[in-house]
């Protein structure tokens, strides 16, 4: 059951999103949250909720109502961490019509393990069928899919210096799935054979951040970065000597003019299939 939640694309493109949040790129942006059409959005409709909260509650915590809609929209799902501080919305409802999704974060002392194992543990004890993946040490994300709503609720995490960032995402990944989800940009290389492929572009200022997910099936790991290697180098990319990154697990560096990337690909025990994941950044006018 758990392993066919994982490959869902639904939480698979979720799981895109959290990963550009834990590279970072989301921290800062200031993403203005998009309206499209004559119909409310997910964000109005919480804004709404907020107004009616107002009549009967004063406001002291000096956030807008837009802040406040993001954040009841992220947390309701999640209690709040002991040793956190103080949740901030992030953004909201960024990848066109009818895709909502929010994202907000907070910040802690404990590490980036400590921060997963606790919600773990909240989401075994409520029942919830949980899936996750830990990048590294200090990244990683835990969370469930609700297949009434298809709605991705994940908690992830992002160790800097003495203290980790938590993001906190809500999605609905259907009609984006449906209109673009499963589609690589030109000029993204891939591995051969990649299968159940989920792909995310966030323009940002000045360059674009492409992210794409997949798996390789009946596969040996040192055999699917030798491949895939070899394909960079064909098409004319450097890669970096692969170093293990963790327990079955190998990254990539790959470089172009005016494009950087990263891959990630591992092996989890008694799995046949490869995991694959890159991020990629583009500057603007690169080719």
């Amino acid at each position: 059951m758990l392993k066919s939640l994982a490959t869902h694309p639904a939480f698979r493109t979720a799981a895109v999103l959290v990963s550009v949040a834990v590279a970072g790129t989301l921290i800062g942006m200031g993403w203005e949250e998009a309206r499209y059409g004559g119909t409310r959005t997910e964000l109005e409709r919480a804004e709404a909720a907020a107004d009616e909260l107002d009549q009967e509650t004063p406001r002291g915590s000096g956030r807008s109502k837009q802040d406040e809609a993001i954040l009841a929209r992220t947390l309701s799902y999640f209690p709040p961490y002991p040793n956190g501080g103080r949740p901030e919305a992030l953004a909201a409802d960024y990848l066109g019509p009818g895709t909502p999704i929010a994202v907000s974060w907070f910040a802690t002392k404990d590490s980036s393990d400590v921060v997963l194992n606790h919600y773990r543990k909240f989401l075994l004890d409520e029942g919830l069928p949980v899936v996750g993946l830990r990048f590294n040490d200090n990244a990683g994300y835990v969370g469930y899919w609700v297949p009434k709503d298809d709605e991705v609720r994940l908690m992830s995490t992002l160790r800097q210096g003495d203290e980790t960032i938590v993001f906190v995402s809500s999605a609905r990944m259907r009609n984006y799935l449906e209109r673009a989800g499963s589609r690589i940009p030109a000029g993204v290389p891939v591995p051969r054979g990649l299968q159940d492929a989920a792909s995310l572009s966030l323009k940002m200022e000045g360059a674009t951040n492409v992210t794409v997910t997949g798996r390789l099936p009946d596969t040996a790991l040192p055999d699917a970065e030798q491949a895939y290697a070899a394909l960079l180098r064909d098409q004319g990319w450097s890669v970096s000597e692969a170093r293990q990154a963790g327990f079955q697990e190998t990254e990539l560096t790959l470089t172009r003019t005016g494009l950087r990337g990263q891959a990630t690909l591992r092996q989890p025990s008694a799995q046949r299939d490869v995991e694959f994941h890159l991020s990629l950044m583009r500057a603007q006018g690169a080719p």
